[in-house]
């Protein structure tokens, strides 16, 4: 399979867009709970924002293109199972949310139990994340060299 570099790095990003607008607009017509959009939502900006930080960490001169190229990583962060599960829960709730009204299931216990699950699953996957961020972002050794006047 052949894989481009860009793709790479804006795949997640759709990812992330996708399931933010379809859960913002389920939401607002009242299909699904405010208190999950905030937790999917507010994950997936500070997986965003620990990107950045990883990127941040390992660049040798600061620029604002730097941040945002995804062609020249230095350090990765791959995907953990509790990502995978996460987004699979999430599409799973989309899912369930969607096709509620037509089963007559809107205020299912089930459908509750696993919006519950959904948003636990998202609360573990982000500490999971954060961690991985600090650790990688701890094994930079040295700081770079415009980082370096900063102390």
């Amino acid at each position: 399979a052949v894989v481009s570099t860009q793709s790479t790095g804006i795949d997640p990003i759709g990812d992330k867009m996708l399931m933010g607008l379809t859960t913002a607009a389920l939401w607002y017509t009242g299909a699904f709970p405010s208190w999950l959009v905030g937790i999917i939502l507010g994950r997936d900006i500070v997986l965003l924002l620990g990107g950045m930080a990883v990127k941040y960490s390992t660049l040798d001169k600061f620029s604002v293109r730097g941040l945002f190229t995804v062609t020249d990583a230095t350090l990765e962060v791959k995907p953990g199972w509790h990502g995978k599960v996460n987004m699979c829960l999430q599409i799973g709730a989309v899912f369930g949310c969607l096709a509620a009204p037509l089963a007559g299931m809107e205020n299912s216990e089930l459908l509750q139990a696993y919006l519950y699950c959904t948003g636990i699953m998202g609360l573990y996957s982000l500490l999971r994340y954060v961690a991985t961020y600090r650790q990688v972002i701890g094994k930079v050794k040295q700081k770079p060299d415009w980082l370096k006047d900063r102390d």
